[in-house]
Parts: C-alpha cells; sequence; structure tokens
C-alpha cells in the first residue's frame, strides 16, 4: 500500500552522521525537517577518537563525493598517504606501501569541535533543521521518518587510548592474530594527540589479553610519549543484508540498518551515503531500496566475502598480503578492485552470507558486574540474565 504524504515535513530519528546527514539534504530540499536525538548532544558513544575514512573504494575521492552530495568538509579532515605511515604483519617486519592518492582521511568523532559529529551538527543547524535533544519518538508520526539509531550489537569490537603525545603525525596499522582475532590494531597520530587501538572480530571475552599484547607490540616498534592517556572501548554491527525499511514507510539508514564495511569497519562513507539515499527517496519519490542496491550493496556484499577470506587468512597469509602490497607501485587500485563486485566475490558472498549472522543479542557474555566494552546489556540486564541461565 503506498502512503500519500500531502505536506512536505519529513522525520529523523538519531543524531549520528546518517541522521545528519539525511537532515541536512532534506532541509535543502525545502522540507521542514524534526530530528529527535535521545542524548544531549552528537557523539556521545565516542571519546574524541581518530579514525578513518576510507578513500580506496571508490574513483571518486571521498570528499570529492561529499562535496557533490551537498555535505561540506568543516571537520577535521586530514589525508594520510603510504608516505605517512607504516604497516607491521605478524613477523614484525615494517611495511611502506606507495599510493597515488590519500589512502585515508583521519577524523575526530566524538562532540569535541573539530569532530565530524560536530561539523554536521553545525551544517544540519545552519540550514535549519529543528533538533529535538533529549527526546525519544516511539509514535511514528504522519510523515517520511527516517531512522539512524546506532548499532545494536557487537559483531566487532575496538579496546583503546586516546591521549597526547609529542610525537610527529603518523599512523602505524598492525596484521596479527596474536594481537587482534582476524582484524588489525592502529594507532593515529595528529597535532599532538594520538589513538590507538586493538580491533577484534573474535573472542571477545579475551579483550584485555588482546589489549595488553597490542600495547606491548606497539611499544617495541615505535617510541612514543602518551600523556594523559584514558581508555575507551566501541563496537560495530553489520548484517547479511541491509534492512531499509518497513511497511508503514520508514526508513532505515547507518549502522542501525547495516550499512558497514564488514571487512575493516571503515563504515562511515556508506553510512553517510544511506541517508543521503533516504533523502533523496523521499524528494524525488523514489525506492530507497533500489537506490541501496545500485550505489551501496555492491560494495557490503563485497565486504562480507572479503570479512569471509581474511578471516581464513591466518598470520601467514597476513605476511604474504602485505609483502604483496610493499611491492606495487600504488595500493589504490588493487584495493578498490578487491572492494568492488567480481564473478569470484559473488561466489564468497552467498557462502558468508550463510556464515555470518548479526550477534543481535550477544550471548557470549555472562558476567553479573559486565566490563566489556562491547556488551549492550545494562548491569542490571545482565542480573537478570545470569539468573535465568
Amino acid at each position: 500500500m503506498k502512503i500519500i504524504r500531502t505536506n512536505k515535513n519529513a522525520t529523523v530519528v538519531g543524531a549520528g552522521p546518517a541522521g545528519l546527514t539525511a537532515s541536512i539534504i532534506l532541509k535543502k530540499a525545502g522540507y521542514d525537517v524534526d530530528l529527535y536525538e535521545q542524548n544531549d548532544n552528537v557523539g556521545l558513544r565516542f571519546n574524541g577518537d581518530f579514525q578513518g575514512l576510507e578513500n580506496w573504494s571508490d574513483e571518486e575521492d571521498t570528499l570529492d563525493i561529499f562535496k557533490n552530495i551537498g555535505l561540506e568538509i568543516n571537520f577535521l579532515c586530514q589525508p594520510y598517504s603510504g608516505d605517512d605511515g607504516i604497516f607491521f604483519g605478524p613477523n614484525r617486519k615494517s611495511v611502506k606501501v606507495k599510493t597515488s592518492r590519500p589512502l585515508f582521511y583521519l577524523i575526530e568523532r566524538g562532540s569535541n569541535e573539530n569532530s565530524l559529529d560536530r561539523g554536521l551538527l553545525k551544517q544540519a543547524e545552519a540550514v535549519g533543521v529543528n533538533i529535538h535533544w533529549g527526546e525519544k519518538l516511539d509514535i511514528v508520526k504522519d510523515s517520511p521518518t527516517i531512522i539512524g539509531s546506532g548499532p545494536k550489537a557487537a559483531d566487532a569490537i575496538a579496546k583503546g587510548m586516546v591521549f597526547k603525545t609529542t610525537h610527529k603525525d603518523f599512523f602505524i596499522g598492525f596484521l596479527d592474530n596474536k594481537i587482534a582475532p582476524k582484524a588489525y590494531a592502529y594507532l593515529l597520530v595528529n597535532n599532538g594527540k594520538a589513538t590507538f587501538a586493538t580491533c577484534m572480530f573474535d573472542d571477545f571475552k579475551n579483550e584485555k589479553l588482546y589489549y595488553r599484547r597490542a600495547l606491548a607490540r606497539l611499544d617495541s616498534v615505535v617510541n612514543i610519549d602518551k600523556i594523559e592517556p584514558k581508555e575507551f572501548g566501541g563496537f560495530v554491527n553489520f548484517f547479511s543484508e541491509p534492512k531499509y525499511s518497513k511497511d508503514n514507510g520508514v526508513l532505515y539508514v547507518g549502522e542501525n540498518a547495516g550499512f558497514q564495511d564488514a571487512l575493516w569497519g571503515f563504515g562511515i562513507k556508506y553510512a553517510m551515503l544511506s541517508g543521503y539515499y533516504a533523502a533523496q527517496s523521499i524528494i524525488a519519490e523514489e525506492d530507497y531500496k533500489e537506490l541501496c542496491k545500485k550505489n551501496l550493496v555492491p560494495k557490503l556484499q563485497t565486504s562480507l566475502a572479503n570479512r569471509l577470506l581474511f578471516a581464513n587468512f591466518t598470520n601467514f597469509g597476513y605476511s604474504f598480503i602485505l609483502s604483496r602490497l610493499g611491492k606495487l607501485p600504488d595500493v589504490i587500485v588493487p584495493l578498490r578492485k578487491h572492494y568492488n563486485p567480481s564473478t569470484a566475490k559473488r561466489i564468497f558472498y552467498k557462502i558468508a552470507k550463510r556464515t555470518y549472522k548479526s550477534r543481535l543479542i550477544d550471548k557470549q557474555c555472562m558476567h553479573i558486574d559486565c566490563d566489556c566494552v562491547w556488551c549492550r546489556h545494562g548491569k542490571s540486564e545482565h542480573r537478570e540474565v545470569a539468573a535465568n541461565c
């Protein structure tokens, strides 16, 4: 049944990158936009930590993509190329890669002035989006509605620290299952601040062990001072197939809908673009699912196929991959190839789709007084779960 709208009002739930992007695009198109955020600020999931905005999966530069859809770059967005960092494999040999353009853009997350979250908020405020802080929308309004309320479970986790440092701007990537099972660890340094974290796609219950090992590995390869260190944790959620909408016309965007990179967790661009396509589907009265299937889903499916392959490479495979990448004249082109569909990746995706199921309710953690960085339950809920086990 088609829902007929007679006004130009729109409702967005969640002031994350996807929800803010959708709000900005809709408001610029002449809609009165009400944005509901249950917290009293943006970016409260984060701790001022640095993340990477990948710049290899599309032929077009990521910043040009954002500018072309109507977004400004009014937040910290520092380009890092192969010359700006180094990689270490399980054998602890250093590898430098060559890039013809920035490999990624370093961004900051959280509520700080230069963060991505704060930058998008400023853009939403500038165009006149009506933001309702501290309000949780429980009833769907009689207007097009977009929901981007963030991840609901931990399919991969990160444990790390943010700190001040006198070290120069720099990055390090680590591949080793002993410090980051089926994932990676990283150091990002920019303008006297740094983020170090290890990511895990497996064995979450031993997060502290892997974190200690990762810190020891960091200290063994670089001399970096850590001033005022603060630990943090986080998680990402990905689906084998995105969740697009409900019969009542509600559209889902961002990580809440499964728009996440299943290989590395570089999903910010996908989340923001999902917000853009949701807004465009309302503005142009197009099918949101079809827009996503054309522009986003092929890469998401390829990332799940890549996750399956990477998870089975083992440490020997990681060393081989880094060795090959270090010999290439430009890693951007092969990375783009592996992030886009092919016959082989479609076959692996079908296998991966049967293999990976999102942890909508993660049953690994049963601690009564839980301090897991990845657990989505509160302590009182843990007591209830433990009592019923």
